[in-house]
């Protein structure tokens, strides 16, 4: 959704607080930065400056998410799907857990609570 809000906002009024995957500014496009497929896709350091700009030049906080089989390599792959389904699903799996294990100790995270709410 290119015009949603980029950081955490109230929905329409009704108190409840969405909070986006972090995506960083380039030009005029919001490009998404926040784990999950990309994290697999683009070199760690892609990851690592976009979470830095977000926090250093916006003074934001940034949301990182991935699914519990983008870290499991050995998962059983599925015959018969398309290129494209097979590169978004299983490129760089093998990476997946180093990236993290970099990203933890590259950055400061905490709960959403405590980042979002009390703030």
């Amino acid at each position: 959704m290119p015009q949603a809000p980029r950081f955490p906002f109230r929905y329409r009024g009704n108190g409840l607080l969405e909070i986006p995957i972090t995506t960083v500014r380039l030009f005029k496009y919001n490009v998404p930065c926040g784990g999950g497929g990309y994290f697999r896709l683009f070199p760690y350091r892609v990851t690592r400056w976009a979470i830095n700009r977000v926090n250093r030049r916006e003074g934001r906080s940034s949301v990182f998410y991935f699914h519990p089989w983008e870290i499991d390599p050995q998962q059983p792959r599925v015959d018969g799907v398309g290129g494209k389904t097979r590169i978004r699903h299983y490129l760089n799996l093998e990476r997946m857990q180093s990236r993290l294990e970099r990203l933890l100790t590259d950055f400061r995270w905490d709960r959403m609570d405590r980042v979002f709410l009390e703030s």
